[in-house]
C-alpha cells in the first residue's frame, strides 16, 4: 500500500488522538465525490469524532484502498516502513 504524506499524517492523528484501530472508506475513487472515512475503536464500535467530508478529506483520498474493507490503521502504517 503506498499512502501519500497526508494520509500518513491523517491515520497517525486519529491512531493517537481518539484511538482508532479499524477504518473504511467509501467514494475513494470516485471523480467528484469526497472520500467518506469511518473510523472504529479496537472492538469495531463506530468513533463519535469521525472525519468531516470536504475539510479533513479531499476526492480520492485513499485510492489505493478497497472501498468498503476493514483496515487495521497500525497495519496500513507498518506496511510503509
Amino acid at each position: 500500500m503506498n499512502l501519500t504524506e497526508w494520509e500518513r499524517a491523517f491515520l497517525n492523528y486519529y491512531l493517537d488522538c481518539y484511538n482508532a484501530k479499524w477504518m473504511r472508506v467509501f467514494n475513494n475513487k470516485h471523480p467528484l465525490l469526497d472520500t467518506r472515512i469511518d473510523l472504529f475503536t479496537v472492538y469495531k464500535r463506530k468513533l463519535k469524532v469521525q472525519p468531516q467530508e470536504g475539510q479533513e478529506t479531499y476526492t480520492n483520498m485513499f485510492k489505493n484502498l478497497i472501498e468498503g474493507k476493514w483496515y487495521f490503521i497500525p497495519d496500513l502504517l507498518n506496511k510503509e516502513e
